[in-house]
Order: structure tokens, then C-alpha cells, then sequence
């Protein structure tokens, strides 16, 4: 993608037996947007990642591409995602060219089947989570309760939590 993508909104989705339930990737040299995506009432039934947001996905059909040309991505939420058997169940690797900003997560309960101390992993990420996550978000996650009042506030959000071993 390189012109943008705006106002999406994917609910009541069964992802099962997947290497990915759902993902957002882009790059260096796309250009364009992502924002304004909702994603509401997700299940995951064994998948290997439920969320992916990768901002390094380098696949380009030449080497003719603009290098400056910078995606954004910002405000997506994730809300009423619930399943079993994930091994990751978020993972968004944004960087400092380009960060993922505001990104929240409300009503989350994914049963993990792998048992790693960074269960989300996050870099060049700032947003939010009201009320119950399970598992534990990333540290660098704003925290607030099911009114949306604050709770904990991160003091950075560019904390990188990626861990690659699996």
C-alpha cells in the first residue's frame, strides 16, 4: 500500500489455525496511512499471532521506491478480543521514523500457550488500555480503568519490549 487506508471498521471475526489473525503491515518507502481502524469482537482459536502491527515489512517490487516517503499509522483500536491457544497474542513493532501512536485495547482475555516474560511485545508504540487486558500489556502502555480514568501513565513509550526466541 502506498496511498492510505482510513475509517475501517472489522468486527465479529473467528480467526482459527493461523499463523496471523489480523495484521497490519507497512514500510519505509509506502508512504500513505493507516488510521482510524476498529476492531471489534475478535476471537482467536490456536493461532500463532493475534495482532500484528510491523512497520519494517521491507517487501518492495524494485529498488526503485522513495526511501523518505514515511507511512503513518495511528489510532487503531482493539476492542473485545478474546480466544485460546495464541502464543503471542500482540505484537507491534513500530520504529523511531515510524512510530504506532495511539493505539488502544479495552476487554481483552487471550489464553496463552506460551509462557515468555514479554506475553505483548511493543517498540515505538504509545497508547492506551482501559480496563481488563489479559495477558499483561506492555509496560509502556498508558493504564486506565473501565470509567477511563487514569490509572498509570507511562513515562515513555518508545520502551522496546520485542523478544524474538520462538
Amino acid at each position: 500500500m502506498s496511498g492510505g487506508v482510513s475509517n475501517v471498521t472489522v468486527e465479529n471475526l473467528l480467526v482459527w489455525s493461523s499463523r496471523r489473525a489480523v495484521r497490519i503491515k507497512t514500510a519505509r518507502g509506502r508512504g500513505g496511512y493507516v488510521r482510524h481502524i476498529t476492531y471489534r469482537n475478535l476471537t482467536f482459536d490456536n493461532v500463532r499471532v493475534g495482532i500484528v502491527i510491523k512497520t519494517d515489512y521491507n517487501e518492495h517490487p524494485d529498488d526503485n521506491f522513495d526511501r523518505k516517503a514515511l507511512p503513518t499509522i495511528e489510532d487503531i483500536s482493539f476492542t473485545a478480543v478474546h480466544g485460546q491457544g495464541v502464543r503471542v497474542p500482540v505484537r507491534i513493532h513500530g520504529s523511531e521514523e515510524i512510530p504506532v501512536r495511539n493505539v488502544t485495547f479495552r476487554d481483552m482475555s487471550v489464553g496463552i500457550t506460551y509462557k515468555k516474560k514479554h506475553i505483548f511485545q511493543c517498540a515505538f508504540v504509545e497508547g492506551r488500555v482501559i480496563g481488563t487486558v489479559f495477558p499483561a500489556p506492555c509496560e509502556n502502555l498508558d493504564r486506565y480503568d473501565d470509567q477511563e480514568r487514569p490509572v498509570k501513565l507511562s513515562a515513555t513509550q518508545n520502551v522496546t519490549d520485542i523478544d524474538y526466541d520462538f
